[in-house]
């Protein structure tokens, strides 16, 4: 068992990955996760198209090399005292990475709706959440298989995590620092 001092001294950092929009722009925005050091990165500039933006951005990832590119970046990356999170396609791509070699201590995907089609767990441990109007979100049968942690947020959109990651006291922000929480207790 590791105590929260103890938690702080690995985990050191926290790996954000944007949306395709470039939520969020900046840690100002973010949460207090309790990591002494930040490292923001846009989706647009890991996928090797930093001027994309928006559909243009998710149609280069998913119907071209982008995503290919944004995982290779991450995985190059020395994460063994991260925390990722990911925010939808970018939730994506650190999963992915992860797939492939990129070590972190542990992962949150925010709205990352592609991954219904992973099949199996990843190696460390994984929250993910969903609005539960979103319909894209995989169905409770995988959510009980694929991910560790999850949650489904009722009568929230695809872009909860937009307003939700941000307002004080916000149940998306209270499960996060209960995982996060959970991870070394």
């Amino acid at each position: 068992m590791v105590s929260k001092s103890g938690a702080a001294k690995l985990m050191k950092h926290l790996l954000v990955v944007s949306d395709i929009h470039g939520f969020p722009e900046t840690f100002a925005e973010l949460l207090d996760v309790g990591c002494p050091e930040h490292r923001l990165l846009q989706l647009a500039d890991l996928s090797g198209r930093a001027g994309l933006r928006g559909d243009e951005l998710h149609h280069h990832l998913f119907n071209e090399d982008g995503m290919r590119h944004a995982v290779r970046a991450l995985r190059e990356m020395d994460g063994r005292t991260c925390l990722g999170i990911g925010f939808s396609a970018g939730g994506t791509a650190l999963w992915n990475a992860v797939k492939e070699g990129l070590e972190l201590q542990a992962l949150i995907c925010m709205s990352s709706t592609r991954l219904r089609f992973e099949t199996s767990p990843l190696h460390i441990p994984t929250m993910v959440a969903w609005g539960e109007l979103d319909p894209y979100r995989p169905p409770e049968s995988w959510n009980n298989i694929v991910p560790k942690r999850w949650k489904s947020y009722a009568g929230k959109q695809h872009d909860f995590y937009r307003t939700d990651a941000l307002t004080a006291g916000s149940p998306l922000r209270a499960e996060i620092a209960a995982f996060i929480e959970g991870l070394f207790a």
